[in-house]
C-alpha cells in the first residue's frame, strides 16, 4: 500500500475526530508500524465514541431526570473525569 494513501487516511480520520465526528475509521490496508497506528487510532475513536455516549447518558440523568450520582462506565478506558463547576451548576439548577 502506498505510504501517501496510508498517511492521508490517518489524517482524514484524526481530523474528523478533532471536529467531533467519531464515526470515521481507517480502512486502508496497512502493515507493520502503520498497522499498529491504524489499530490504535481506530480503537481510540471507538473508545471516544462510547465515552461520549456515556457522558451524554449521565448528563441526561442529571439535567433532565434530576438523578445525581451517575457514573460513566466504559470498558478498557482508564482515567479520571473531573466534574467542573459548570456541570455542578447545571446539576444544582436542574
Amino acid at each position: 500500500m502506498n505510504l501517501t494513501i496510508q498517511v492521508r487516511s490517518i489524517a482524514e480520520v484524526t481530523t474528523a475526530v478533532t471536529r467531533g465526528d467519531l464515526t470515521k475509521k481507517i480502512t486502508v490496508d496497512m502493515r507493520g508500524e502503520s498497522l499498529a497506528l491504524k489499530e490504535t487510532v481506530n480503537f481510540m475513536t471507538e473508545s471516544l465514541s462510547v465515552f461520549a455516549a456515556e457522558v451524554t447518558r449521565v448528563a441526561k440523568e442529571v439535567g433532565v431526570d434530576g438523578i445525581l450520582g451517575g457514573q460513566v462506565c466504559v470498558d478498557n478506558v482508564g482515567g479520571i473525569w473531573k466534574v467542573g463547576p459548570k456541570l455542578n451548576l447545571t446539576a444544582k439548577l436542574s
